[in-house]
């Protein structure tokens, strides 16, 4: 018999939250990532009511972890069972963190609005914030970089790994291919979406780790393997692209700098 439809002794009815995050100043909706933990610690995730809601959940051990949702500007639920509930949310660097604690009963709604305090707005002062290092998908970053106030990101659309490997063997047709121009999220959020992360593991088939460069702001697919990375360099300039050293202590560093002349 199906659990849903036959029930002995006591049903655990669910709850649910539904909760709003706005901008202490403004009172508007405003994107931001959202943690949610029971009483014992377990996290759960969060859905979006009318928006988006991308979901993170990265274990390296019981005591190495991340697991939140990002949503866009709209409000959140998320069905539980009863009990204590700690939600915790983030918006980037300038917005003051806010926890707040709420019990759920059976068979109930609860209903929670965070206002998000911030203590300073660099953008209006000149000042943009950017990630160089992005390991998220270019469909994620509109909700992603609005969340954390990121106003420009260079996602890392090509990853090589294997010296036998270029951008363009790792199979994604050339229509799915991202394409060599600037994306506006708005007027002050952007994000490039053609990079390269050259980081070696396997140099011709045997386990040989070297470092990483990337390289940022390029026209077109590189189709080129590394080592060597004279003629990554140079492809690298004709495109107008940057070059960053990345992990510095890693085998390659030395060589990377007067060979490659990163930026």
């Amino acid at each position: 018999l199906a659990a849903a439809s036959v029930c002995f002794g006591r049903c655990a009815l669910a709850a649910e939250l539904k909760g709003a995050v706005l901008d202490e100043a403004t009172a508007q909706p405003i994107a931001a990532r959202v943690y949610v933990y029971d009483s014992t610690g377990e996290p759960f995730h969060v859905k979006s009511d009318g928006g988006s809601a991308i979901s993170y959940d990265k274990r390296r051990g019981s005591k190495s972890f991340e697991f939140h949702t990002t949503i866009s500007a709209h409000p959140f639920r998320v069905e539980l069972p009863a009990g204590e509930y700690t939600v915790t949310i983030e918006k980037g660097k300038e917005y003051i963190p806010a926890t707040r604690t709420v019990k759920l009963t059976d068979d109930g709604v609860t209903s929670l609005t965070i206002r998000l305090r911030r203590w300073i707005d660099m953008s209006s002062r000149g000042w943009y914030s950017g990630e160089t290092h992005v390991h998220r998908t270019v469909a994620e970053l509109p909700t992603l970089q609005l969340a954390e106030n990121v106003n420009v990101a260079f996602p890392l659309t090509a990853w090589v790994k294997d010296s036998e490997q270029t951008p363009v063997d790792q199979g994604s047709s050339s229509r799915d291919r991202p394409q060599g121009r600037l994306v506006h999220i708005d007027e002050t959020h952007v994000f490039w979406p053609m990079n390269t992360e050259y980081e070696i593991f396997t140099v011709r088939g045997a386990n040989h780790t070297l470092g990483a460069v990337f390289v940022l702001n390029h026209r077109t697919p590189l189709e080129l393997s590394a080592p060597p990375v004279g003629p990554v360099a140079e492809e690298a300039r004709r495109q107008g692209a940057f070059l960053e050293l990345d992990k510095h202590s890693w085998p390659w560093s030395v060589m990377i700098v007067p060979q490659m002349k990163v930026d």
